[in-house]
């Protein structure tokens, strides 16, 4: 127990009287907030008791009272939390609930949330999970509401949709003949879940604003007498924030946004699709027999509705499989592969680049049922398959058409909407499963996330930044490492404090406030240089956002010739749909100094624009000497490229409208070069494959990272190299060095790098095992290319040899990837090389070509994008004498920007 924990404890002890928050907060003189907290820990421990009302009383605990209190924590404890029992609660859900947990338990009374996601991703469903959490940690009573309403169902009658809140007077509208209670009054002491929350008009926003903030509302009509509610405010919405009244937002302080399918894990899925069927086994009291491939594309098609699609499809093909099974006295109920909707089988062909991840999960299935035949999954219906007795289900409607309709008018019978009308308690056992294996551990002790979370709280507050849940989990585990060197006495040296603590001082300030807080949790004396570290953490999140929104830097194309540089200019705008850029032509017969002139009373007319920075691109050396004479002369800060290509003026343009800094630009333009020159000169050694591990000391998150990154590689190919990082131009100037003698894959750490082409992974994303796969199938070098011809040769007759075809697909991958300048995950490759075969197949076999949605509004869109894939495609058409059309040019665009990893550096 904490220094000031105890000194609350004993006053209340020995006082022997109940005292509020506020009176032990001037007695002790300190901050009330912190007061308030430390009674909540000690409420928790059964130390104290707390009074209902407000302001809450607190009293320290006779002997019987802490023993009746943990009785009653023994009978709760059989029962977990309810977020624990939700699919990916250890996983994908885990950083969303750690949110609503907070929202819930922030005292006095919660904090109002709302709840962003796609249709289907379970809002509703979480809703309900937080009001279980609110009762079982007892923040609201046992017998506290929760209401639900949907926004939407009155959105088009603003009147009433304002009375079904906030109750109405009689007489304020046509019809109003008497008083009515609203949802809010009825709501008092619990949760109110306002569902499609952005189908709130404007005034009702404004209504809720005055309950926000003062804690009271008038009924509709009312003007004169208000009514107050002790009720925490829950939205949810498939909108963005910017769809609300940005006082709305502000308002609305707890933001939890649900990932969609696509975002959740394999492992999950798994469970979900499991978790349905053995719904419907429940509901039917029927064994359901579903064939292996059926389960494997539910578990791989994309799904249009998230979640809620995915339970909707196999509703609807158990309701088909039995309609089946009463016309037709089968012996058993069976889902084919051929009985799923059609974009459901196309899930099936996904299974290939997935399959080592598929095969443990079916062995998994068929020892969950004990399932000797691996081709087909038994659902046992057994006593622990919970039963839906509350309504007639829909194979009970099912059942009575059957004895009512004759055999020809069955097939008729819409399956669809008898799912749709069948959907009382949507999820209802989906908060009764229970999580499959977890894929990402616990790494930080709760004290110290919750010590993370409290002081980043502060500085956010402080310093005007918000900072997300991969920069806070970065600073807790520097926090671990820095109590522990602090605890055995290793000293920590920062190599530049003074110097940082001028160029950051409110950040400094902040970091001291911070480390206050720290040295009172865990009762240590944290010296000046650490303090360093932590303004760094702060600083540099900061300097590296807004950089990338500020810095704009100046384009000059300078070439021989009386049009060179205007028609390489030009190309590069028109891809990229940009008028960016100056393009200075020089004819021969034009002297240099002329040339000299031009460009600088450009520059000196245009100092305003180029603040930040000059590229000059050229195509010969002499050119390339103007950089120089003219930063000395206009004082901007210029570099030259010398030998520039199209591709050097497109990539540089790019980034520079990206509001790239200038050395990215220009380190950027020089990799483009090398790499060409690499291209051509193949014969050049070979360099050791490399992984960067980097953290602001240098030792404890890297040695973590370190440790976490290196049983997944072959040391003997790839080198984990542990970097400090303290000042980012000599950062990239060492990474520089490095690639002279490494083939840098990918870079990892604490703070995130921009570094020409190469993937950055987070110390968050290194600990989320799904990631760390990603990342080792980079690093390996299993030859995946083989397996794809092996799995092809039997389908594909069309060519003379399927080796030659998949490895002029894969050299063109290779190609497209660094011209887009993308990274893709190396199965995804795998998909894509099939994906291009089977076209080749198609078009040697004049099969029909499936047009593309928009094609004309896509290709405009994507013109660069288009151009690029259209210019890699031209070997295989020579090649094989075929014609791929801009429709399949379109999807093919769509599979590579579709599937490029998030944590490309470029």
């Amino acid at each position: 127990m904490g220094d000031r924990k105890n000194d609350i404890a004993n006053l209340l002890k020995n006082k022997g009287t109940v005292m509020n928050a506020t009176q032990i907060a001037d007695e002790l003189e300190c901050n009330r907030a912190n007061v308030s907290r430390y009674l909540n820990d000690l409420y928790k421990n059964g130390d104290v008791t707390k009074s209902e009302g407000r302001p809450v009383l607190y009293q320290w605990s006779s002997v019987e009272e802490k023993e009746i209190r943990q009785k009653k924590i023994n009978d709760k404890s059989v029962k977990e939390m309810s977020f624990k029992k939700l699919i990916g609660s250890d996983d994908s859900l885990k950083v969303m609930i750690q949110q609503a947990e907070a929202a819930i338990l922030y005292p006095p009374r919660g904090l109002h949330t709302i709840i962003f996601g796609e249709t289907g991703t379970g809002k509703s469903l979480f809703a309900e999970c937080m009001y279980q959490f609110a009762l079982e940690s007892e923040m609201v009573k046992g017998d506290a509401p929760f209401i639900r309403f949907n926004c939407a169902d009155y959105a088009n009658n603003p009147q009433l949709l304002f009375a079904h809140i906030f109750g109405v007077k009689k007489g304020a509208y046509t019809g109003a003949d008497q008083d009515k209670q609203g949802l809010m009054e009825k709501a008092d002491g619990g949760i109110l879940f306002l569902d499609e929350i952005h189908r709130l008009p404007p005034e009702g926003q404004e209504m809720l604003f005055t309950f926000i903030d003062k804690g009271f509302y008038r009924p509709l009509g009312e003007s004169s007498i208000t009514k107050e509610a002790s009720v925490q405010i829950i939205g949810a919405t498939t909108e963005t924030s910017e769809n609300f009244l940005s006082t709305f937002n502000r308002r609305i302080p707890m933001a939890i946004t649900l990932p969609p399918i696509s975002k959740r894990t394999i492992d999950e899925r798994y469970g979900m699709v499991m978790n349905f069927f053995e719904q419907e086994v429940g509901r039917l009291n029927q064994d359901i027999i579903v064939e292996r491939d059926a389960m494997l594309a539910l578990m791989l098609y994309e799904p249009e509705a998230n979640i809620g699609q995915i339970q909707r499809d196999i509703k609807v093909v158990c309701a088909k499989a039995f309609l089946y099974f009463r016309t037709h006295d089968a012996t058993s109920l069976y889902i084919r592969l051929k009985d799923l909707p059609l974009n459901v089988q196309k899930g099936r062909l996904e299974g290939k680049s997935k399959y080592k991840k598929i095969d443990v999960l079916m062995d998994r299935i068929a020892k969950r049922t004990n399932e000797k035949n691996t081709q087909v999954v038994t659902f046992k219906n057994n006593e622990t398959v919970e039963k839906n007795d509350q309504k007639p289900t829909v194979y009970e409607t099912i059942d009575k058409k059957v004895s009512e309709t004759d055999q020809q008018n069955l097939k008729s019978l819409n399956l669809k909407m008898l799912i749709d009308s069948d959907n009382k308690g949507y999820f209802k056992d989906y908060i009764e499963q229970l999580s499959g294996e977890g894929v990402r551990k616990e790494l930080l002790p709760d004290d110290v996330w919750a010590v993370t979370n409290e002081v980043y709280d502060l500085a956010q507050n402080k310093l005007g930044q918000k900072y997300n849940e991969s920069a806070r989990f970065a600073f807790g585990l520097h926090l671990v490492s820095a109590i522990e060197r602090i605890r055995k006495n290793v000293a920590i040296v920062h190599p530049d404090l003074n110097n940082l603590r001028q160029k950051n001082p409110k950040a400094f300030r902040v970091a001291l406030e911070m480390a206050d807080r720290i040295e009172h949790e865990f009762d240590i004396e944290i010296p000046l240089d650490e303090i360093g570290f932590i303004t760094m953490f702060l600083s540099t999140d900061l300097s590296e956002k807004k950089q990338q929104n500020e810095i704009k830097v100046g384009i000059i194309v300078l070439m021989h010739g009386a049009s060179t540089a205007s028609s390489m200019l030009q190309t590069a705008q028109e891809l990229l749909g940009t008028t960016k850029g100056k393009a200075i032509n020089m004819p021969l017969d034009v002297n240099v100094s002329e040339i000299y002139d031009q460009v600088r009373d450009y520059v000196l007319d245009s100092q305003e624009q180029l603040k930040k920075g000059l590229l000059l691109l050229t195509d010969m050396g002499s050119l390339t000497s103007f950089a120089s004479m003219l930063g000395e002369e206009t004082g901007i800060n210029i570099r030259a490229v010398s030998m520039t290509s199209t591709l050097v003026v497109l990539e540089s343009l790019r980034i520079a409208i990206a509001g790239r800094e200038l050395e990215d630009i220009y380190a950027n333009a020089q990799h483009i070069f090398e790499s060409s020159v690499k291209e051509q000169f193949f014969h050049m050694r070979p360099r050791k494959k490399a992984v960067i591990v980097a953290c602001f000391t240098g030792e404890g998150v890297a040695a973590r990272l370190y440790d976490r990154i290196v049983p997944i590689v072959n040391e003997d190919e790839v080198k984990v190299i542990r970097m400090q990082y303290l000042e980012k131009d000599a950062f990239k100037k060492h990474i520089n060095t490095l690639m002279r003698d490494y083939d840098v894959k990918a870079i990892v750490g604490t703070v995130e790098v921009s570094y020409q082409r190469v993937p950055f992974f987070s110390a968050l994303d290194i600990f989320n095992d799904e990631t760390l796969q990603v990342l080792q199938r980079m690093l390996s070098d299993s030859d995946l290319t083989q397996e794809t011809i092996t799995a092809l040769e039997g389908s594909i007759n069309s060519v003379n040899s399927v080796p030659d075809l998949i490895h002029t697909i894969q050299t063109m991958i290779i190609k497209i990837q660094s011209d887009l300048q993308i990274v893709l995950d190396p199965e995804i490759i795998v998909g894509i090389m099939m994906h291009l075969a089977f076209l080749v197949d198609s078009r040697l076999k004049d099969q029909p070509i499936k047009p593309f949605d928009n094609i004309q509004e896509y290709s405009a869109e994507k013109h660069l994008q288009m151009e690029i894939v259209k210019t890699a495609l031209i070997i295989v058409e020579k090649m094989y004498n075929i014609t791929i059309s801009d429709d399949e040019v379109a999807y093919i665009v769509q599979i590579f920007m579709g599937n490029t990893l998030n944590k490309i550096s470029v």
